[in-house]
């Protein structure tokens, strides 16, 4: 993780992030099929609250062997703790309690949401000014996931819970606020010490609604392979996924960076299709298409940025 990002004038290098940020799309869409199969051994949320422990074990121990121990101002104590809440605790308990009231279609459509509400928060707060282009980039790529979720026989779109949407809607708004409220923090702190920081403080919340599960899991009853899928999901979908994302807010924009979160489900369903044989028909090809270009389409401004601060150079 020290190698994978690059400075120039002090400043990430975009090249490294962009690679680094197809990276944490493939984690997160491998994640799904990784981590469905451990749930039959380790409850949804006895899971949670074991990958978040070890994943703040480990931010904790990276984060002082980079850059040491760093007192936190008191006046950013209260900031970080609602991003812990907001990003961490909540968002994760919301989409669990959710996902266990509603269908796996309902949730995809509803998390899909989330680039749309970064842009909307972003501009409400004055912290983002998405160009039209930036605006048509995002709404194409949402057409796509929508396309990808109708056309999955296995997930239908309606007959959903309420309670589990709405929980689900919740969870979203979690995450786009804990994205687009962290980048005031980023313009004085690291990516590695916001990520550790907030995970840290949004664990107890965590710990607390897992302890229900925790108590009825047989633990000699828990394969090799289950105990794999938690070290993955700790290790690269949580610690190396969230400084990553936060790096890409810091150098590119919460939108921007958000916009590639439409690629998740384009690799969730070709990686349940290969490791899961679940069905991939014509409609989500098309659908995955649409999503590859809405995201090229929002990422257009940054490329030509990095265009013209090249030929500066």
């Amino acid at each position: 993780m020290v190698g994978l990002f690059s400075t120039r004038a002090g400043l990430p290098c975009q090249k490294r992030i962009n690679a680094a940020m197809l990276m944490l799309v493939t984690i997160w869409g491998l994640n799904f099929p990784i981590v469905k199969g451990a749930f039959a051994e380790l409850p949804p949320f006895a899971f949670n609250g074991l990958r978040f422990a070890g994943a703040s074990v480990l931010l904790l121990a990276v984060l002082r062997r980079l850059e040491g121990p760093q007192r936190i101002p008191r006046s950013d104590l209260l900031g970080l703790a609602l991003l812990g809440l907001l990003g961490h605790a909540g968002y994760q308990t919301l989409f669990m309690a959710g996902l266990a009231r509603t269908t796996a279609g309902h949730s995809s459509l509803i998390l899909a949401l989330v680039p749309l509400f970064v842009g909307v928060l972003g501009v409400a707060l004055g912290l983002e000014r998405p160009s039209r282009r930036m605006w048509a980039g995002l709404v194409i790529a949402f057409v796509g996931v929508f396309a990808l979720i109708g056309g999955r026989g296995g997930l239908p779109t309606a007959g959903g819970s309420v309670v589990g949407d709405l929980l689900t809607l919740s969870a979203s708004l979690c995450w786009a606020a804990y994205t687009v409220l962290s980048r005031p923090f980023l313009t004085r702190m690291s990516a590695l010490r916001l990520t550790t920081v907030t995970l840290v403080l949004g664990l107890p919340v965590i710990l607390a609604s897992a302890i229900p599960d925790l108590l009825r899991v047989n633990w000699p009853g828990v394969s090799v392979g289950s105990w794999a899928a938690l070290s993955f999901s700790s290790v690269f979908a949580v610690v190396i996924s969230y400084v990553i994302w936060y790096t890409s807010v810091q150098a590119f924009g919460s939108a921007r960076t958000a916009a590639f979160s439409y690629l998740i489900p384009v690799v969730a369903l070709i990686s349940a299709w290969a490791l899961l044989g679940e069905p991939l028909g014509a409609l989500q090809t098309l659908g995955g298409s649409v999503v590859l270009f809405g995201v090229w389409l929002a990422r257009m401004e940054v490329v030509a940025e990095e265009v013209v601060a090249d030929a500066r150079r």
